[in-house]
């Protein structure tokens, strides 16, 4: 008993001294993950493991694993996603409310991304395709709570934690991923879908890594 009292006592002092108490909310049983809060169980949140980003430690800073965010996600406090692959890679899945902003489009539209003071974590297909540099260049422009995901999207789903497939909308034509044909002609994929049934619109990503749009669903073609 003693010593886990010194335990615990150890691990708050170091969520203080690393500056992880966001990291470390109260879950809320009825929060996003776990909408029937008669079902809650926190015994199902995953096992934590020190040392890989999983628990504050030296990398707490610039990383985050797996495990500690998949219990986030359960405890509906997980931080706003940013999934850094072009979006014709992310028709198979993205990870649970994932904005799409591919590497190369990112540092041109920073306006695609939350407020400075929202946590932010970002991944690539591995975890090491640049959303270490990505992460660690948000946070030289203010995005202080910016974080790389460790193992990317491969091990998010190597260890079955839970995605988003796109869907085509309610009243919708197209959805993330889905190749189309710009008025111009050019071939592009299917970045965002924005608005309501009643405005429907489409950003595109090309070929030579442009964004374009808001398109209708009239402005598109196959």
């Amino acid at each position: 008993m003693i010593r886990d009292r010194l335990k615990s006592a150890a691990r708050k002092a170091a969520i203080r001294l690393l500056n992880m108490e966001f990291d470390t909310q109260d879950r809320d049983p009825a929060a996003r993950g776990n909408p029937d809060a008669s079902r809650y169980d926190p015994d199902k949140i995953p096992p934590l493991v020190d040392g890989d980003g999983d628990t504050p430690g030296p990398n707490a800073k610039e990383d985050i694993g797996r495990p500690w965010v998949a219990a986030q996600l359960i405890g509906g406090v997980a931080p706003v996603f940013v999934d850094l692959r072009p979006p014709q890679e992310c028709i198979a899945g993205i990870l649970p409310g994932a904005r799409v902003v591919p590497k190369d489009l990112l540092k041109r539209r920073l306006d695609l991304l939350p407020a400075k003071d929202v946590r932010v974590t970002l991944y690539d297909q591995t975890g090491e395709l640049g959303s270490a540099e990505m992460a660690a260049w948000l946070r030289e422009q203010g995005w202080t709570m910016a974080r790389r995901l460790q193992g990317g999207f491969a091990e998010w789903i190597e260890h079955d934690e839970p995605v988003e497939i796109p869907a085509v909308p309610a009243g919708g034509a197209f959805k993330i991923g889905d190749s189309v044909r710009q008025p111009d002609g050019t071939q592009a994929w299917i970045l965002a879908v924005d608005g309501d049934a009643s405005a429907r619109t489409y950003r595109t990503w090309t070929e030579d890594e442009q964004a374009a749009g808001p398109f209708t669903a009239a402005d598109l073609g196959r």
